[in-house]
């Protein structure tokens, strides 16, 4: 590679496309380039970088070991150009450019419909992106500046990150519908129900843990399951009880699918937040949707559908 090369962002798009693609000629058409071009184009990228992106086989093109991590690498890229430029644009006064939203998949179900709605009638000149995921990855992207602003449990403490309150939460003893016969449990009646719980690093599975830990409690682990889908559908089917916040729930409980009993003693809390990089906590078009958030969620407790 020559010592003064420097990155050239389109023939990493026609990386990513022919990729995406697994051929040239679809690519082309695509791009709406000649093909003769396009090969060019890579051919020079693998001179460039010294190594081979592609093999060409009886199945079509198929990515090398060096073309899978520079198609890793290059989706990470292009999403951080394309985020800069919008959050180049969101520093004018009135809020527009994109805002990518993480968010964990059962505040997902409440926030992002009326967030959508909110933000299309008021801010027409935002665009507003979704991104599903769990704490510990919407932090990291977060920080690298793939997403915008984060809702997200537990956010951990920086100099880097503000972070707004949004909610706790509490944890609930969740259980097939009429198969929970008591007003409250405490923390270790509720550990000793036959419980189907996801596997740790989940964030809630190790503040049960936690819990269980310090009170030298046995988790009664009847099953796995990693996806909160799935782990309530099991849950339905009678397959055991689980442990989640009523949030978590509440479309099973609207439904009369579930029932859902309080954890006292102790109550274990956990915070719902926003957050956002504090080097971009003043752009118009974050600050519009996290107060647009945070007052989904007031809505929500004011009308007691959150609890």
């Amino acid at each position: 590679m020559p010592t003064d090369w420097q990155l050239d962002l389109r023939p990493i798009r026609y990386f990513v496309r022919i990729a995406e693609e697994k051929s040239f000629t679809a690519a082309a058409e695509r791009l709406h380039i000649a093909q003769p071009a396009l090969s060019r184009q890579i051919k020079r990228l693998e001179e460039d970088l010294a190594v081979e992106l592609f093999t060409r086989g009886r199945r079509g093109i198929q990515l090398t070991e060096a073309g899978e991590l520079l198609l890793q690498r290059a989706y990470v890229i292009l999403n951080q150009v394309q985020q800069t430029v919008h959050d180049v644009q969101s520093h004018v006064n009135t809020p527009r450019g994109v805002v990518t939203v993480g968010i964990p998949p059962t505040p997902a179900e409440f926030i992002a419909p009326v967030l959508l709605q909110h933000v299309k009638l008021n801010y027409p000149e935002i665009e507003l992106r979704f991104f599903q995921g769990f704490s510990g990855q919407l932090q990291s992207k977060l920080l690298n500046n793939e997403i915008s602003v984060a809702v997200m449990h537990d956010a951990t403490q920086g100099d880097d990150f503000v972070i707004t309150d949004l909610l706790q939460e509490h944890l609930w003893v969740i259980g097939k519908a009429g198969s929970l016969d008591k007003q409250s449990y405490t923390f270790e009646e509720a550990v000793a129900l036959p419980l189907v719980l996801p596997s740790r690093p989940n964030y809630l599975r190790i503040l049960i843990d936690t819990y269980a830990e310090r009170d030298d409690l046995k988790l009664n682990i009847v099953q796995r399951a990693d996806g909160i889908g799935v782990l309530k559908a099991l849950v339905r089917s009678g397959h055991g009880h689980t442990i989640l916040t009523y949030g978590a729930v509440l479309p099973e409980m609207q439904q009369g699918t579930l029932d859902a009993v309080p954890i006292r003693e102790p109550r274990i809390d956990w915070k719902l937040c926003v957050v956002v990089r504090r080097d971009q906590s003043r752009k118009p078009a974050f600050v519009v949707v996290q107060d647009s958030i945070r007052k989904i969620v007031d809505d929500l407790v004011a009308r007691s559908i959150w609890k």
